[in-house]
């Protein structure tokens, strides 16, 4: 089978989840081309066939004007039929002429392949670009994240209302996303299937002194600093831990635009000693920093899965995490480690001490059933097969 795989930019070493899906449709027999507008001086992880978009320079108007005539007219040379086509149906949709041939001018990579289906890998990915499976005659699906379902959607309603109407199956990372899809307009009778994000378990050894706790306890978080991971309430249960007398030192891993309302959050909560900022770091140190800390703490609003969390658990941190969203299908509540309230620093805070009290036998088994859980269900093996399944049917 011949499968595009549309994405905003070429997956890299930290974005497992493309990664393998790419390499496991692969090893299938499938031949997998990767369709983007990213940066074209960027290379693939692994060997398939990438088609960059034409560019688009904003701030030169008689360059841009020239390549889109010029793309336009090689397109129309190549595929006249399917440029027909984009043009008849982008009409169709209420879209001005001007719009079609723009819509022509950004998908000319695509509409110029033959292909058996056009999956893109993120449902926002999809928009303006709904009627290219239909121009080449290629069935049509798409994946769902987070961001894609929880946020996009509150700024834009009703953007999904074209994307319902060609999709012929939908990947979702959780149960409750596909719900939530629903709720917003995703027809049920839509055929999908769950895939959860996988991790290769030979890259995450299982920690000898797992159970045991360094003193002062290290917890860790992964993770991009926006609204939406709540750190807020991560800082502010780890202010009740030190009224409680209990002595921690926090490292929050990842970057973004909510840093210094996240480190006046730390002052303002006296934790300044015993917060640090790593910043973005690369995957490898990541992984060593998780080899170094006791419990992993994500206090997120929402959630798709998480594949830190997956990590995490794979390495015998015990986790604690919100019950938002995928994140109570990732965590098993006192099996495989702790789900506490989402925006309740008390309830965070209450599983943090529990934890910290247990005896190291106690935290063995739940380190060794999280373990275990993630060997079962979230291996790359099963992640591949089922994914194999997903383009075959």
């Amino acid at each position: 089978m011949r499968i595009g795989l549309v994405l905003a930019d070429l997956p890299q070493y930290s974005e497992t989840f493309f990664k393998y899906k790419i390499k496991g449709l692969i090893a299938g027999g499938h031949e997998v081309i990767v369709f983007t507008s990213g940066n074209a001086g960027m290379k693939p992880i692994t060997d398939y066939k990438v088609k960059y978009s034409l560019p688009v320079m904003k701030g030169n108007l008689v360059l841009q004007s020239l390549n889109f005539f010029n793309g336009i007219l090689k397109t129309l040379i190549v595929s006249p039929s399917r440029v027909s086509k984009l043009v008849s149906l982008e009409k169709k949709e209420g879209r001005n002429f001007w719009e079609a041939l723009k819509s022509v001018y950004l998908n000319s990579h695509i509409i110029t392949e033959d292909l058996d289906r056009l999956h893109f890998g993120f449902a926002t990915n999809a928009l303006h670009k709904e009627n290219i499976a239909e121009t080449i005659g290629a069935r049509m699906s798409v994946s769902f994240r987070g961001f894609d379902i929880n946020v996009y959607p509150l700024k834009h309603p009703g953007c999904y209302d074209l994307l319902w109407k060609k999709i012929d199956k939908v990947h979702t990372i959780s149960d409750y996303l596909h719900k939530k899809a629903v709720k917003i307009g995703l027809p049920e009778s839509i055929p999908y299937s769950k895939i959860t994000p996988a991790i290769d378990l030979t890259k995450f050894a299982l920690k000898n002194d797992r159970g045991k706790f360094h003193d002062p306890v290290r917890i860790v978080t992964v993770g991009r600093l926006n609204w939406i991971k709540d750190y807020e309430t991560a800082i502010s249960s780890l202010a009740i831990l030190r009224t409680d007398g209990i002595k921690f030192l926090y490292e929050i891993i990842g970057d973004g635009k909510e840093l210094e309302r996240i480190r006046f959050a730390v002052y303002q909560s006296g934790l300044d000693d015993c917060v640090k900022f790593l910043g973005k770091i690369t995957h490898d140190e990541i992984v060593k920093r998780m080899e170094a800390s006791d419990i992993y703490l994500q206090t997120s609003l929402q959630e798709g899965f998480c594949v830190s969390v997956l990590e995490a658990q794979a390495m015998g941190l015990i986790c604690v995490v919100s019950d938002a969203d995928g994140l109570r299908e990732n965590v098993v509540e006192g099996v495989t480690g702790f789900v506490a309230e989402r925006r309740r620093a008390q309830s965070f805070a209450e599983k943090l001490i529990e934890i910290i009290r247990m005896s190291e036998p106690e935290r063995i088994r739940i380190a060794d059933a999280a373990r275990m859980r993630v060997e079962d269900e979230f291996g790359i093996e099963k992640q591949n097969r089922l994914f194999n399944e997903f383009f075959l049917n």
